[in-house]
């Protein structure tokens, strides 16, 4: 009998399948491409016509046609299996599902129903006229309303309950779908939307997974959006909104822009632009994160630029860079939303996107509007907000341009920005000696300068200062070694002292903490001085335990081990909490 999975594989062409994903160079006997699943400029991705196989050796992904499609779609293997059968022409043998798959399938088909009747309410039924005058005012139309299936739950307790239970199914199934929820007395139920606009929540493929639902107006009672719980087929941390319709044009400019809610993304979609995706409020989450870098490059955030918008702004671009991602922001004009920015001046708007704002310039214009750059603590303050950025540039061109950008917008001398920004990071000043000397990464002079800041506290605050660095937080072996040394050291006698313990060191850790100790510093509270620096090196050392974890999570993945995949997530969720308050 043959093997239905590799029927599949026998009868897919994987050239041709997989260049309906990825643009494929003829190489030989090969095929080869960009890999879609990590950022490269030169091909390292390739593709087996006679082995039926692929393989990228930037990133290590490789497998089969039916793993592929399960990668670059994020659905199970189960599911990819299906659907390559289904396009193959393979016919599947029965088999006892899997309880957890018949719960799946049961609550995709729960949500499809109640998707119908959502949809049905507010495009053919009398109850659903409020909410079609509502959408009409704000220039959603009868096309926005179909292409997203847009729906109407009415007000009343228990209408989509009783038409699901009538469909055949159980109160169970319509609860564990979270469309209803358990009275205060256990024994009845109610529906979970009532009164609200339905966004219809489709997973990758299309499916139903869960729904949005916004009041009316400003005199409804509850908060303005609310969505569905959590369920076997929906995490709102891991969900983007029109992933299904967006992910094509997402794949071919590699670039998604993100939006906060559901109505920016329908009006920019309906706009012509096709790669809009929203976030379901504004924060953007590293399992969100992880999935897009499967398909995108580049991130363009399009928030709104109130105090949570840009807030929100902020820590997206901290885990998109963290994960690889080319990272620009859209400025939004003052008091404007995407979808009015849309309206106002769709060309300009357009513009915005196509040519997005450096981080610089977004964190820039963003500082200009929140101080007062004519007052020394204005300077001051949007200083303090944009040297940081200016730490992570790469580039020395690109960093002195934007050095002369701020000289000019705060009115100080570039000089004193040089400075201030060789305090926070011991980088050399063009034209002058460098004051502290090494030939590191940024990272490791991060590293250098807590320390050099450790060993010129005074003695009695260097044994409780040298407590809160952790030794994860050092990468450079001999510092490593100047701190094993230290607090071993430490353990010996009542009071530090610098020369003595000198003398404990080997010749190369000596040379080192001599080094160390011959940082400039800042004349006053050395303890703050301290805390910033170490701030710095653990938001280091949670970048690069972020990035590994993320690419374990695309390992778990590969590997079909959601114990793991969860795990993992539970991880990452806590690092970027640790993340977050290191900001």
């Amino acid at each position: 009998m043959n093997d239905p999975i590799e029927e599949v594989k026998r009868k897919t062409d994987i050239a041709e399948f997989v260049s309906s994903y990825v643009n494929l160079q003829k190489s030989g006997k090969n095929y080869k491409g960009l890999c879609p699943f990590h950022n490269e400029k030169t091909p390292s991705f390739m593709v087996s016509p006679q082995l039926q196989i692929f393989k990228c050796f930037g990133c290590g992904e490789g497998g089969d046609a039916i793993s592929f499609y399960s990668k670059i779609e994020g659905v199970p293997f189960g599911e990819a299996l299906r659907e390559m059968a289904k396009r193959a022409g393979v016919k599947l043998p029965s088999t006892k599902k899997d309880p957890r798959e018949e719960l799946r399938e049961k609550v995709y088909e729960v949500n499809r129903l109640a998707a119908d009747y959502f949809h049905y309410v507010l495009t053919d039924h009398e109850l659903g006229k409020p909410a079609r005058e509502f959408l009409k005012e704000r220039g959603v139309g009868k096309e926005a309303i179909e292409e997203f299936k847009l729906g109407y739950a009415p007000s009343s307790w228990d209408n989509l309950g009783r038409f699901i239970l009538k469909k055949g199914y159980s109160r169970t199934d319509f609860l564990q779908s979270g469309l209803g929820t358990r009275a205060d007395n256990q024994r009845g139920y109610f529906d979970f939307f009532r009164g609200r606009i339905i966004y219809p929540l489709r997973s990758a493929t299309g499916r139903f997974a869960g729904f949005a639902g916004r009041s009316l107006g400003q005199d409804e009672e509850g908060p303005k959006y609310i969505n569905t719980v959590e369920t076997p087929v929906f995490e709102k941390k891991r969900y983007l909104y029109n992933f299904d319709l967006a992910k094509q044009e997402i794949k071919k400019q590699k670039t998604a822009v993100l939006v906060e809610g559901e109505m920016d993304a329908i009006a920019l979609y309906g706009g012509g632009i096709k790669n809009v995706l929203a976030t379901k409020g504004t924060a953007l989450t590293p399992e969100q994160i992880s999935y897009l870098a499967r398909f995108a490059q580049k991130l363009v955030l399009c928030f709104d630029r109130d105090s949570a918008g840009l807030e929100a702004t902020k820590k997206g671009i901290f885990i998109a860079q963290s994960a690889g991602f080319d990272v620009a922001a859209v400025l939004l004009p003052e008091g404007l939303d995407p979808d009015e920015a849309l309206q106002k001046d769709p060309e300009g708007f357009k513009k915005s996107i196509s040519q997005p704002s450096p981080i610089f310039d977004f964190y820039l214009d963003s500082a200009l509007g929140r101080f007062d750059s004519q007052t020394p603590t204005g300077k001051k303050q949007i200083a303090g907000e944009l040297l940081p950025v200016l730490k992570s540039l790469a580039n020395e061109v690109e960093k002195a341009a934007y050095i002369s950008v701020l000289s000019q917008k705060i009115g100080l001398e570039e000089e004193v920005l040089w400075r201030q920004l060789e305090k926070e990071t011991g980088i050399e000043i063009p034209g002058r000696e460098a004051r502290f000397i090494v030939s590191s990464p940024v990272s490791s002079r991060k590293q250098n300068y807590l320390l050099g800041i450790l060993f010129s506290l005074p003695a009695e605050k260097v044994r409780p200062a040298q407590a809160r660095i952790a030794m994860e937080d050092l990468t450079e072996p001999i510092l490593q070694v100047i701190l094993g040394g230290l607090r071993s050291y430490l353990k010996q006698v009542k009071q530090f002292k610098l020369p003595n313990f000198s003398g404990k060191l080997g010749e190369e850790a000596q040379n080192k903490l001599a080094d160390l100790t011959l940082v400039e510093l800042p004349n006053d509270d050395l303890p703050g001085e301290f805390t910033k620096a170490l701030s710095a090196v653990k938001r280091e050392r949670y970048k690069r335990e972020l990035r590994s974890l993320i690419a374990q999570v695309r390992q778990a993945e590969r590997d079909t081990l959601p114990k793991e995949i969860k795990r993992l997530q539970k991880a990452i969720l806590a690092l970027t909490e640790k993340i977050d308050a290191e900001i």
